[in-house]
């Protein structure tokens, strides 16, 4: 729909997932990239000669790491 209306492309948040989509779509522009996941992920969105490259994986491209969102859910719940 974007394209019908020159409309540029440019989601927000879960990169790893957006760059497939942005990868798809001839009216993509930018896929954002927060530094802020590198703490809860293990995959990492690649990056050839200044362009996001989709992953050629299965699945939505993102590796959480489990331990880590288990830990920060249980120090989170301390807090409150």
């Amino acid at each position: 729909m974007a394209e019908t209306f020159n409309l540029a492309v440019c989601p927000h948040f879960l990169m790893e997932l957006h760059v497939s989509l942005c990868a798809a779509v001839p009216s993509a522009a930018w896929v954002e990239y927060i530094p802020q996941l590198d703490a809860v992920a293990d995959s990492r969105m690649a990056i050839d000669d200044g362009h996001a490259v989709a992953p050629d994986t299965a699945g939505l491209g993102i590796q959480w790491r489990w331990d880590e969102i288990r830990r920060r859910a249980r120090a989170a719940d301390t807090i409150t």
